[in-house]
């Protein structure tokens, strides 16, 4: 999905650490994790026809600053880029190869090396392996696609801002938000989903909003150990007043959420979104027709919302007490593909951390969202607009 689509989508990781980072260190980390993950260690070969990961003999290396490198034109050819500046580390992707579970195993693998030469810990080298391609074929053959209909090109479609990207950064208490969702008897997710549609519909002047949100499909397509990218998005409405209160609309939106990730909904679902990528790869057309054709066809039957939520939860993987104690700080970044905001939610250190990428030229994002979870009982450890 990710080579097709005409943006390269690059996302990332960066934690921060409790003392300065040593590059030199951080590069023998790098370099005894990728050993035992050999996932990782591949570049895209493309040819005219077809396209296709290989083994990269080329050194991978630990870079210096803050500033993402273009992947993997400057990466050696690999498809993620590890950096470092002060006492941050930064781990980029390109989300072909990868989406946020995937990538975690590597991250944490590498924290945990680095804290072994850098603090004298004893974390074990994991070895990362995962899981060969799922069946497509067979998921079409259980649910068959619906051909789209003469008038779906015609069909009404949310119009997002395309305005500078700007960030922001928003960190919640973890536990006022569990109390807050225990109370209204609802999921964590939901309540906060209900919580961005308030909030969106003042930032954005609107009365009907327009969600989607991602959710992991390793279980249901029967590949566990996968590190590529398997999940499928789910889309929504609600209308909201002024007046509207978290209680007023999160009781449906939590019986949405837990209707879509039944295991038969989210294998469906990930059908009908990854047959269209597994249609167009099958076809005996160049690499650019392909492109052409997946983007009329993800144009027709996309998810197009006024923001989207996805909800990482805790990035390390494993997650561990010992590790986090040396993690002070963590932020995801992914551009909002689909939507005016995207918002990458997760938990780290009993807080949970909302980074923004907003596309929308109206300003006033974090004092709304502060405003917003704050009236409603949640606490607002940081709230502040980056750009």
């Amino acid at each position: 999905m990710y080579f097709f689509r005409r943006e390269k989508v690059q996302c990332r990781y960066q934690f921060s650490l409790r003392d300065a980072v040593d590059i030199t260190l951080l590069q023998r980390a790098l370099t005894t994790a990728l050993a035992s993950a050999p996932y990782y260690t591949q570049r895209l070969v493309q040819e005219k026809r077809e396209m296709w990961l290989e083994p990269n003999t080329e050194p991978c290396l630990v870079y210096h600053g803050s500033t993402m490198r273009n992947i993997p034109e400057q990466t050696n050819g690999y498809l993620f880029c590890i950096s470092c500046e002060g006492d941050t580390v930064y781990f980029d992707w390109h989300h072909f190869l990868l989406d946020g579970h995937g990538v975690s195993p590597l991250f944490t693998s590498i924290l945990e090396q680095y804290c072994n030469l850098r603090y004298g810990t004893a974390f074990a080298v994991q070895q990362i392996m995962c899981d060969p391609p799922y069946d497509m074929q067979a998921m079409l053959e259980e649910y068959p696609p619906v051909e789209a209909g003469s008038d779906a090109i015609r069909r009404d479609v949310v119009q997002t801002y395309e305005g500078a990207l700007r960030r922001t950064r928003v960190c919640l208490s973890k536990q006022s938000l569990v109390e807050k969702a225990l109370e209204n008897n609802a999921k964590p997710v939901s309540a906060l989903m209900s919580l961005l549609c308030m909030a969106m519909r003042e930032y954005l002047g609107k009365e009907k909003i327009q969600y989607s949100y991602s959710s992991d499909t390793r279980d249901v397509a029967g590949v566990p150990h996968a590190l590529y990218n398997c999940v499928c998005s789910f889309e929504h409405t609600v209308q909201l007043q002024a007046h509207t209160r978290l209680a007023d609309l999160v009781s449906d939106i939590d019986a949405d959420i837990k209707r879509d990730l039944q295991p038969q909904s989210k294998r469906r679902r990930m059908t009908e979104q990854m047959g269209w990528v597994y249609k167009v790869d099958q076809q005996k057309a160049p690499l650019r027709i392909k492109q052409r054709v997946f983007q009329m066809g993800e144009y027709i039957g996309g998810i197009i919302s006024d923001f989207w939520l996805s909800y990482l939860g805790n990035p390390l993987m494993p997650a561990t007490p010992e590790l986090a104690q040396y993690t002070t700080d963590f932020g995801v970044w992914v551009p909002p593909d689909g939507a005016s905001v995207g918002v990458e939610a997760a938990s780290l250190n009993g807080k949970i951390i909302l980074c923004i990428h907003n596309k929308a030229p109206n300003p006033g994002l974090a004092d709304l969202l502060r405003k917003t979870f704050e009236n409603e009982g949640v606490a607002v450890l940081e709230a502040e607009d980056l750009d």
